[in-house]
């Protein structure tokens, strides 16, 4: 008789007992009263899965295949909510059933963790025999994301009721309850525009694009805000500088947020660097969330300090539980010099022609740079004018070496971010026009094509020869023979222009 009483009592309180689906699904059905004893303890297996794009099947708390990437790293904590009643009876088990999961964190609170487990390179944590924690008490248990690995959005707090009735046996028990929670992670890249901005001084634009981070409800299935989204990006100050109030940086998708309102911009100098971050408002991911199948995209302007190949990358946090940020794979940019020398040819052996003094300008295309040797004025504004010290004019002038650096000028085979070969849209080259010639020689009659690239800012020296020519084309000295030669040809070219004339007249006549 008292068997047959206890048996009523845990038919009942199996009944009760349920679990959180967690393949984004809703919760278990409470399953047919077993008839064997309820067990004072259940292994509990996770299995940490990426989220797919579409829901998975509701959970049972039997094994399953499942398919998709095992996150391992990922630390969970679990949490025995402390009950009135004892779990093994019919009023503890009602007590379970009626916990939602708010009610379930408060009756935690800041209490210690009674199982800590790690997923292991198939995602999977077991507190089973074969662990050292072993099973789990009969009872509510909180089961909780506490560490991510970086670029995971951990997924939300859920409950597991221990134990559960075999849903293909309702007469029985599970020795161990399956779940399979799943995670979003979060990648990004980030890449850059300067294809148009060919010197020192100006603003390249970088586009940073990172994965929505908003995760779905383990109950609906539905996208949830994240509770986290910071971006960061280092910038060397010596070679790149953003605007100090936050100006250069713009969310640009989802369409709509607001600076200062959805997101936070902050730049902070310290050590020779500017610290961009990027900090997500609460308002700021619940757009997210709404917007949840479109990336995060910000533009991010900055300025070219001086020439190098300048390489910039990016981190981010997607999930207050990640520990360590996440690298956003960078690009670079690439500014260098041209060197030449300038000599002299012809010169008489008993003078030394001086090299100081020529004075070039420097243009982006070979019609412009045609027109300024053609004496357009107007072309002259078309010239490239590095912001580098000393040249904002865009003239660069030879020293008594007759060497002359151009400094800060794109690479000509590097654009965007990536090599680019000649006769790509992108591919650069240079022209060089001499404005102001060596003493006593001549300007040079054509532009010189140049290029910059990693040989060129290494300052290996071309060398331009301007011919020796003191005033021009070389005139006899006066009072020697040729003056007389040049008398005499004069006298008879007059003698044929009057004959010619007196032709004509007699012809009129």
């Amino acid at each position: 008789m008292l068997n047959n009483k206890k048996r009523g009592l845990l038919a009942s309180a199996g009944a009760l007992v349920t679990a959180v689906a967690l393949a984004f699904g809703g919760a278990a059905a409470a399953q047919a009263a077993p008839v064997d004893a309820m067990p004072e303890s259940s292994a509990l297996v996770i299995t940490k899965l990426e989220q797919p794009k579409d829901n998975g099947a509701v959970a049972s708390g039997l094994k399953q295949d499942v398919t998709g990437k095992a996150i391992e790293g990922v630390t969970f904590e679990a949490f025995r909510v402390p009950l009135v009643n004892d779990a093994m009876t019919n009023k503890g088990q009602q007590e379970i059933a009626a916990f939602t999961l708010a009610e379930a964190k408060t009756k935690v609170g800041a209490k210690g963790a009674d199982r800590v487990g790690v997923t292991d390179v198939d995602g999977e944590i077991r507190w089973d025999d074969s662990s050292d924690q072993g099973k789990l008490p009969a009872g509510l248990w909180l089961i909780r994301e506490t560490n991510t690995p970086a670029g995971v959005v951990a997924a939300g707090d859920f409950l597991v009721a221990l134990p559960l009735t075999n849903p293909s046996n309702h007469s029985a028990w599970l020795d161990a309850v399956y779940v399979y929670p799943k995670n979003h992670t979060v990648t990004g890249e980030k890449t850059v525009e300067n294809a148009k901005d060919l010197k020192v001084g100006d603003t390249v634009t970088w586009t940073i694009d990172v994965d929505n981070p908003s995760p779905r409800d383990h109950a609906t299935g539905q996208y949830v805000s994240a509770d986290k989204l910071q971006i960061i990006d280092v910038l060397d100050d010596a070679f790149l500088k953003t605007a100090a109030d936050g100006s250069g940086v713009t969310v640009t998708t989802p369409a709509g947020l607001v600076l200062g309102e959805d997101y936070t911009v902050a730049v902070t100098p310290a050590g020779g660097k500017n610290t961009v971050t990027i900090d997500f408002t609460a308002p700021g991911l619940d757009k997210l969330a709404v917007d949840a199948t479109s990336n995060v995209i910000l533009k991010l302007d900055t300025v070219v300090q001086q020439p190098g190949e300048i390489e910039n990358i990016a981190h981010f946090y997607s999930s207050k539980t990640q520990t360590t940020p996440k690298e956003i794979p960078g690009t670079e940019v690439k500014y260098g010099n041209y060197a030449l020398i300038k000599k002299s040819e012809g010169a008489p052996k008993n003078e030394t022609a001086v090299l100081a003094g020529a004075e070039f300008m420097v243009f982006p295309d070979a019609d412009s740079a045609r027109a300024a040797v053609e004496g357009d004025k107007s072309a002259l504004d078309k010239a490239i004018r590095p912001a580098t010290a000393g040249h904002t004019d865009g003239v660069w002038t030879t020293d008594d070496n007759g060497r002359v650096d151009i400094t800060g000028l794109r690479y000509s085979d590097f654009a965007n971010g990536k090599t680019v070969a000649k006769g790509d849209a992108d591919y650069q080259s240079y022209w060089l026009v001499e404005t102001k010639a060596l003493k006593d020689h001549q300007l040079l009659a054509e532009p010189i094509e140049f290029v910059v690239n990693k040989e060129s800012a290494t300052q290996t020296t071309q060398t331009i020869v301007n011919q020796y020519d003191r005033g021009g084309f070389k005139l006899p000295l006066t009072g020697g023979t040729g003056t007389i030669m040049l008398t005499v040809a004069g006298i008879a070219l007059l003698a044929v222009v009057l004959i010619v004339a007196r032709r004509r007249q007699h012809a009129a006549e």
